[in-house]
């Protein structure tokens, strides 16, 4: 979840105000990687704040304990 987070701010980073507001983590069954579902809220570059916004985020397990988004 962590990892997660991480990435989710580097991609927002245009963004102001922003803060995760639930997020949830789970491996997917299919294959070996995961998924983190984040919802969040912030105001875009235009100064629009709206929250209950949602994104998801894949990774694969890449080694030991290691993980890579895909």
């Amino acid at each position: 979840m962590t990892v997660g987070c991480a990435a989710w701010l580097a991609e927002t980073a245009r963004y102001t105000q922003g803060r995760i507001q639930a997020t949830t983590a789970r491996r997917e069954s299919d294959r070996d990687g995961s998924v983190v579902r984040l919802v969040w809220a912030g105001a875009d570059p235009a100064g629009t704040y709206l929250d209950g916004r949602t994104a998801a985020l894949h990774y694969i397990r890449s080694g030991e304990g290691s993980w890579t988004r895909t």
